[in-house]
């Protein structure tokens, strides 16, 4: 790799590469309180007698609690009724890419994701159960290497929903079951992989669609909850916080700009919402980290609902998803009075063609301060080729504005 892209963003963000994690420190636990000294040398050599004898008892529970684990793992299936002699195991990983092979719904039907204002309302989780749970579907797949399920949210009221992409990856068939137990069978309106975004579209009226907020408005710190089938046990609600906006994290060789929150995300609840306080979905749960050693807790992500919904109209209109950049690189580092220096600017860009150049301070887009690469990375999750930014730069204490498309990723 360049050494020049050091410290930089470029554009991103399917131009960044993935980070290096380092190996975390040993952590020594202090006994629990000073042991008392050993009285005689009888005692010493009857001393690792005794620790042979608690190490296999340890060793003996330790086994069985293991197995008992397993077996209920095992035992933990959603309660769809399976066909006879038909493994019905809930199994969410799929490595497929490929879209299922169902029936083609229409598309151009002009449906779109409307993304409302936040209310402030507050609710409790309680409340927020109640709100988002009429909108929450099971969603089972069934493919060649046998059953999968995920979760997904109804978008209107007569049958489309979203889900991941991975969700129904490869299936030859795709069933959703609603919250009154009706299991209906669902048609393909989009697909995209790199996205992991779906559209299904199933035979139903009178359906409770759920209520979209604005990615754009989440803080830091602000309480979320996920909703789904965590490990086959259905409309399960965890809670959390958000932990981090536009956080990049790389899925099998994407890069994606994703929220990260501490709310409890397992197989079984990607395609379901991410919700507010006030019951809105504020984005897709996607993934979660997981280490071998077990060590990851509280590192689930979703896709943010204002790149929902740019992906989403698109499938659901016929359109092939294109991904923008600006098409220059930026300094990761603010400079001193706030703004992002441009140390590159790509020949072939709309930005190039308006008059930035390397050297160039960015201080606004579309109004708003840039205080970080996190600003250009959100001002582009609801934008594509050839939408427009209203970027505000200095050069030479001269305050200039231009209106720059974006190119093609």
């Amino acid at each position: 790799m360049d050494d020049r892209n050091d410290g930089l963003w470029q554009g991103g963000p399917w131009e960044q590469p993935s980070p290096a994690f380092p190996i975390p420190p040993a952590v020594r636990i202090p006994p629990p309180g000073r042991r008392r000294p050993l009285r005689s040398r009888q005692r010493r050599r009857r001393w690792p007698w005794f620790l042979g004898i608690l190490s296999l008892v340890l060793v003996l529970c330790l086994s069985a609690l293991l197995l008992d684990r397993l077996l209920s793992d095992r035992a933990a299936l959603r309660d769809w009724p399976p066909s006879a002699g038909e493994d019905r195991r809930p199994r969410e990983e799929t490595h497929s890419t490929e879209p299922p092979a169902i029936p083609q719904a229409a598309t151009g039907t002009g449906v779109t994701v409307s993304l409302h204002p936040v209310q402030g309302e507050g609710l409790t989780y309680a409340q927020i159960y109640e709100r988002a749970l009429p909108s929450l579907v099971s969603i089972e797949s069934k493919g060649e290497e046998g059953y999968s399920a995920g979760s997904g949210v109804v978008l209107t009221e007569d049958g489309y929903i979203i889900t991941n992409a991975h969700v129904v990856a490869g299936a030859r068939a795709v069933d959703v079951l609603l919250q009154d137990n009706r299991i209906l069978p669902a048609e393909l309106v989009g697909f995209d992989a790199v996205e992991d975004l779906a559209v299904l579209k199933i035979p139903a009226q009178g359906l409770s669609p759920a209520r979209f907020g604005d990615s754009n408005a989440l803080q830091i710190g602000e309480p979320v909850a996920a909703l789904g089938d965590s490990l086959g046990y259905r409309a399960t609600i965890t809670d959390g916080i958000v932990s981090a906006l536009d956080r990049e994290v790389e899925v099998d060789g994407v890069t994606m700009a994703l929220i990260q929150t501490s709310a409890a995300i397992n197989f079984g609840n990607s395609g379901g919402p991410l919700l507010n306080q006030d019951g809105q979905v504020m984005g897709i749960n996607t993934i979660k980290i997981v280490t071998e050693d077990g060590s990851a807790e509280g590192l689930g992500f979703a896709i943010p609902s204002a790149r929902v919904k740019y992906v989403v109209d698109r499938l659901i209109a016929g359109e092939e998803v294109r991904r923008g950049i600006f098409g220059f690189t930026v300094s990761k580092i603010p400079v001193e009075g706030g703004g992002l220096e441009l140390v590159d600017v790509e020949e072939d860009s709309d930005a190039w063609a308006k008059g930035l150049r390397k050297g160039d301070v960015l201080i606004k887009a579309d109004g708003a301060p840039i205080t970080g690469i996190e600003d250009l990375t959100r001002i582009k999750q609801g934008l594509g080729p050839g939408d427009s930014v209203a970027l505000t730069y200095l050069r030479d204490g001269e305050i200039v504005i231009v209106d720059v498309e974006l190119i093609e990723a």
